[in-house]
């Protein structure tokens, strides 16, 4: 019978000292602990608080989808903020996309800001817009309109189209698909220099 008293005591003991030596162990903490560093601190990421709590806004987004005649399209942004009052559209900042035109050629743009009205599928591109195609044909203008509905755009000022032994200038320039084939057609004083082998 002195086998369970033995135990009874040993558990009563361990009762009694395992908390002590836990509240021992706390104490060292506090007892040795320093005093913080502030250059050892975790760094926050600057940022304006009331800023983001003002806006909402997508940090690098990508849109992606089909044009009427089934070409793929992908447009990512820096930064895209909805307009308040109309949650469809979206105005973006430094814009990039890639349209595959057919099996060989894709076209790569390039703008600066740019307006996506998500209801119409169209969006509206400013700040230097370039198209580069793969062809290595490039086109310069200040503001483009694309229409994915009707697979379209069009550039109501100034354009300049420079490509391998090519260069043409025009005051505007619309694109449309007909029949399956893209048709580009260039308006107001326009200007073509060619050089047939370079």
């Amino acid at each position: 019978m002195a086998a369970p008293n033995t135990y009874s005591r040993v558990v009563a003991w361990v009762k009694v000292i395992l908390p002590l030596l836990a509240l021992a162990l706390l104490s060292t903490l506090f007892l040795f602990s320093r005093t913080p560093d502030p250059n050892r601190a975790i760094p926050f990421a600057e940022v304006d608080v009331e800023e983001l709590a003002r806006e909402q806004s997508l940090g690098q987004p990508r849109f992606a989808g089909t044009m009427s005649d089934g070409r793929e399209v992908i447009f990512t942004a820096a930064r895209v903020v909805p307009r308040l009052t109309n949650p469809n559209m979206l105005d973006a900042e430094t814009i990039e996309a890639r349209i595959d035109l057919n099996a060989d050629s894709i076209l790569l743009i390039v703008a600066g800001s740019g307006q996506f009205d998500l209801r119409n599928e169209a969006a509206d591109l400013g700040d230097e817009v370039q198209l580069t195609t793969t062809t290595g044909l490039r086109l310069n203008t200040e503001l483009m309109h694309f229409d994915m509905g009707t697979s379209s755009a069009v550039a109501p000022g100034n354009v300049l189209v420079t490509g391998p032994g090519l260069s043409l200038t025009a005051g505007s320039m619309r694109l449309s698909a007909v029949d399956g084939n893209d048709v580009v057609l260039f308006n107001d004083g326009v200007r073509v220099l060619y050089e047939p082998g370079s």
